[in-house]
């Protein structure tokens, strides 16, 4: 990215306000990223367009989050193909070693999807990281706004390096792994979609348990006692309707230091419509 952008530096390792796994962290807040020098960094705005254009942090850049995502094998929303990534943030001059925070209205499963994203396709993970409470936290921290639109240099190379298989499973992993002691599937949809039909052995906590409402996410403290059980399970595979609000649960799990979590991406889209595949309610 060769648009100067605000720089994190050093300080995206601390969290004081939310969970603070040194070396796992998924989120810095805004008061932090004021703080810091400015620097050659990347900061993707996900907020509908109209929002972007009307004020955000100076240089950031715009992305629709749909533009990542494709219909894949007959499963809606799911991640798009390696290529169509690659172009989508080479557009947005994200090369694979730049500094990249995400920020939304709040902290949300768009933003997260993002940074789950760019993880899966080899991004640095010390390098990308969602603004805790999003636009809204950076207006109540009187960050600096701009509606000015930034001058991007496109990717000269590939914007992506060497996925990360091990942080997505399909639904063949998720059947084989049906029962096992080792590993715990975690339903984030609401209670309606949870009694309407669910992965046998889920546990359902809703992804919106997870903010507090003023757009944050909660404190430490109130994470883990929330996701304990998912804390305390060896391996967590995340879902939802579409790996959407499962990429936001992932987030805040892998914030919280767990060594293993993964989205599932096809989620209720592609078990709920495959006869085959056991369903409990």
């Amino acid at each position: 990215m060769r648009a100067v952008i605000v720089a994190l530096g050093l300080l995206v390792l601390g969290c004081p306000r939310g969970p603070a796994s040194e070396g796992a962290l998924r989120v810095v807040q805004a008061e932090q990223v004021i703080a810091a020098p400015a620097a050659g960094r990347v900061v993707i705005d996900v907020r509908p367009a109209e929002a972007f254009a009307a004020g955000h942090v100076p240089g950031a850049v715009h992305l629709d989050v749909k533009a990542l995502r494709a219909e894949v094998d007959g499963v809606a929303e799911q991640l798009a193909p390696r290529a169509s990534v690659a172009a989508v943030l080479g557009a947005l001059g994200v090369d694979p070693g730049d500094e990249v925070i995400v920020v939304d209205e709040g902290s949300t499963p768009a933003a997260a999807r993002v940074v789950w994203t760019l993880l899966y396709f080899g991004h640095p993970p010390a390098r990308v990281r969602m603004l805790d409470g999003g636009w809204a936290a950076w207006v109540a921290a009187k960050g600096p706004e701009s509606a000015a639109a930034a001058e991007v240099v496109a990717s000269e190379g590939s914007a992506v390096g060497e996925a990360r298989p091990e942080l997505r499973v399909d639904a063949a992993w998720v059947r084989a792994h049906l029962g096992d002691p080792q590993v715990l599937l975690v339903d984030v949809r609401s209670d309606e979609e949870w009694s309407a039909g669910r992965i046998p052995g889920a546990q359902h906590v809703e992804w919106k348990r997870a903010r507090g409402a003023d757009g944050r996410l909660l404190a430490e403290p109130g994470l883990r006692e929330l996701y304990a059980r998912a804390l305390a399970s060896p391996t967590v595979a995340v879902y939802c309707k579409s790996g959407m609000r499962a990429s936001l649960t992932w987030l805040v799990l892998a914030t919280l230091g767990h060594p293993d979590v993964r989205v599932y991406d096809g989620s209720w889209n592609e078990w709920g419509a495959r006869a085959e595949l056991p369903q409990e309610r």
